[in-house]
C-alpha cells in the first residue's frame, strides 16, 4: 500500500474526529443560546413584577411576600447567569478543540498531498526510464 493511501486513512480518521468535535461545538453553542434566552426571560419576568409592584398599593404583609418572591426571582437570575457563564466556557473550550482538530486534519491532508506528489514523481521517473530503455532497445535492434 502506498504511503499516500495510508495517509488518506489517517486524514479520514482526523476528519471524523473534527466532525465529532464540530457537532459538540454546535451543541455547546445551542446551549449557550438556550441559557441566554432563559436568562432574558427571567430578567423580563423580574422587571414586570418590579413595575407591577410600583403600580399596586400593597399592604405591608403583601409587600414583604412580594419582596421575597422578587428575591427568589433575583436568585434564579444569578443562578442562570452562572449557567450562561459555564455554557460559554464550555463552548469556548469546544471551539479550541475544534480548531486543533481542524488544524490536524489540514496538516495531515497537506502531508498526504506531498506524498502523492513524491509518488507521482517517482512513477514519472520510472516511466521515463522504461521509455528510454525501450527506445534504446529499438535503436540497437534497428542497427543490427
Amino acid at each position: 500500500m502506498k504511503k499516500s493511501h495510508r495517509m488518506q486513512i489517517l486524514v479520514d480518521l482526523a476528519k471524523r474526529k473534527e466532525d465529532s468535535v464540530a457537532q459538540q461545538l454546535a451543541r455547546d453553542k445551542a446551549k449557550v443560546q438556550h441559557d441566554m434566552q432563559k436568562l432574558a426571560e427571567l430578567k423580563e419576568y423580574a422587571q414586570q413584577y418590579e413595575s407591577e409592584r410600583n403600580l399596586l398599593g400593597l399592604s405591608p404583609y403583601l409587600t414583604t411576600n412580594y419582596q421575597h418572591f422578587v428575591d427568589r426571582v433575583q436568585q434564579a437570575i444569578a443562578q442562570q447567569e452562572a449557567a450562561v457563564g459555564r455554557a460559554e466556557q464550555q463552548a469556548d473550550m469546544s471551539m479550541r478543540l475544534w480548531l486543533q482538530a481542524r488544524s490536524k486534519t489540514k496538516s495531515m491532508d497537506v502531508l498526504k498531498e506531498k506524498n502523492i506528489k513524491i509518488e507521482q514523481t517517482i512513477e514519472d521517473k520510472k516511466e521515463q526510464r522504461q521509455s528510454d530503455e525501450f527506445a534504446m532497445r529499438r535503436f540497437f535492434d534497428a542497427n543490427r
